[in-house]
């Protein structure tokens, strides 16, 4: 049965939040980054912590025993929003990738991650070196260490543009030995050096139109190879408008067959 924690029912808890990210830890729901209001652009408007709570055991609904920790939050953590992320549990790292900062939707430079090990936040020596992007998703493939990232649009004007949307499949590189094994393990033979930030654009198919620069979607990866879109919307360039896509059919992207 689909139930509610009742989040808003503990003090220190009673500041709304979305646009935030979440991920699974050593038995923990953890939250992290968001917003307390939905057009601040201020770094006050950023919410600057990091809490998890134990989903092993029985969760009380009325209290949950949400823990802020203190190492991974306020000044430690960078401030995001509408970011995805994904949990690359190997090396005890999460990685927030794009989403809305205090100073709009510039670009990352090197993107921060989150040590699990360590409860830390830290920069990295991933670069990005695309526009930022939001609305958009990020799945983790175990065997290669990539995140494998898909739509959304580059800023905050382009929401509801054509020209603003992303087009094909972008696999970044977060770890260069796993990333060369899987790529030899597909008969590509030229990877196991490459760097890590790497971005490497899907140039094979093209995206099915029904999802063509699709944003506020949702997807999951199945098997660590086939990666489920469901949901969001996309832009109809007849129409001139964004039109939201009916919940009654499911895209799949095999990320294995990515030229």
């Amino acid at each position: 049965m689909l139930g509610s924690l009742g989040l808003a029912r503990q003090s220190l808890d009673k500041i709304p939040r979305f646009q935030h990210s979440m991920e699974i830890v050593g038995g923990k729901l953890c939250v992290f980054g968001g917003k307390s209001t939905s057009t601040g652009v201020s770094l006050s408007d950023f919410l600057l912590d990091y809490r998890c709570v134990d989903v092993t055991k029985s969760i009380n609904q009325a209290s949950p025993q949400w823990k802020r920790q203190s190492s991974a939050s306020r000044f430690a953590m960078p401030p995001l929003a509408q970011q995805s992320s994904v949990y690359d549990r190997d090396n005890h790292i999460i990685v927030p990738y794009g989403g809305q900062t205090p100073d709009t939707f510039s670009k990352a430079n090197h993107l921060a991650v989150f040590c699990t090990k360590f409860e830390a936040w830290g920069a990295s020596n991933i670069v990005d070196n695309d526009p930022r992007r939001y609305l958009h998703t990020a799945v983790l493939q175990v065997a290669s260490g990539d995140m494998i990232i898909f739509g959304g649009a580059s800023d905050a004007t382009t929401n509801h543009q054509d020209n603003g949307r992303w087009l094909n499949v972008n696999r970044m590189v977060l770890d260069q030995p796993r990333h060369g094994i899987h790529a030899a393990s597909r008969g590509i033979g030229n990877e196991r050096k490459i760097a890590v930030g790497t971005i490497i654009t899907d140039n094979g198919d093209d995206t099915p139109a029904a999802i063509n620069k699709i944003v506020q979607h949702s997807s999951v990866l199945l098997n660590d190879t086939q990666m489920v879109v469901l949901g969001g919307n996309v832009y109809d360039s007849v129409a001139n408008k964004a039109v939201n896509l009916l919940f009654d059919s499911v895209h799949i992207y095999d990320v294995d067959r990515m030229k």
